[in-house]
């Protein structure tokens, strides 16, 4: 199986993990939306690195679906001769002081360390590596920068960072930092946006899967230099619940589950 199939398949796998819900096991779980991106064969470096120093792009959530449901809204990407990692905006995650609301996260399987100003910590559910999250009080209706980069390195590796920037403010805000192993490369041809259900309250008709609405702008590489090549929306297959849709909006796409119909 080639890397792009297989990081499709891990990015269905990780969709339809619901765990507080058991979404995915019942028949009237949500369906999962998803806006697949194919990038130009990534530059290498003068030390022989290849792959992309950094992904950026513009997360609008349009709606908010409440407190009670958990969406997830993710940019999944891969590192050459790595791992997977993603970063995105959560509407019901851990707060460093325990309770449970509104934050970014930043992700790498098979990572070796996290800082960060919030959460950084090892998980063990999908797979094992490192994660970090802060507390984010992001708003409907506003665009925010989510960006992944290159940052550095340390006795133990190369070192990626990940932060969120609220426009037109400017403001921006350091997610955390991720240690990966100095044998990795850079960021790969392929990514994924996608938004999950991962918890709430039971679902036992499609009209319980909370309503969300987001738009996904179009990514950018190396500073902004680089545009994908071309992109596909699709939803699970075989669907679920079938109030889930993705449409192309401007250059990039607007993504919808639990649509009341």
């Amino acid at each position: 199986m080639s890397p792009r199939l297989l990081s499709a398949a891990l990015a269905a796998a990780l969709l339809l993990a619901a765990p507080a819900s058991r979404a995915a096991d019942h028949k009237h779980g949500p369906t999962g939306t998803y806006t697949e991106w194919i990038w130009p064969e990534p530059p290498v470096s003068p030390t022989g690195k290849i792959g992309y120093v950094d992904f950026e792009h513009r997360l609008t959530p349009e709606v908010d679906p409440g407190s009670e449901v958990g969406y997830f809204w993710s940019h999944q990407v891969e590192l050459v001769q790595g791992d997977t990692a993603y970063f995105g905006l959560q509407t019901r995650g851990t707060r460093p002081d325990g309770s449970e609301g509104k934050v970014a996260i930043f992700s790498i399987w098979n990572a070796l360390a996290a800082r960060g100003p919030g959460i950084a910590q090892a998980f063990g559910h999908e797979g094992v590596g490192y994660q970090t999250f802060i507390p984010f009080n992001w708003k409907a209706g506003r665009t925010y920068r989510l960006r992944m980069f290159l940052s550095g390195s340390s006795g133990k590796g190369t070192e990626w960072s990940a932060t969120v920037r609220e426009e037109p403010s400017g403001r921006e805000r350091l997610i955390g930092t991720i240690t990966v192993p100095k044998k990795w490369h850079r960021l790969g041809n392929w990514s994924v946006m996608w938004s999950e259900h991962y918890t709430g309250p039971e679902i036992l008709t499609c009209n319980d899967v909370g309503y969300s609405r987001v738009r996904f702008g179009e990514p950018r590489a190396n500073r902004g230099t680089i545009v994908p090549e071309r992109h596909r929306n699709y939803i699970t297959d075989p669907p679920n619940c079938p109030n889930s849709r993705v449409t192309d909006a401007g250059r990039g796409s607007r993504q919808e589950m639990g649509i009341i119909r």
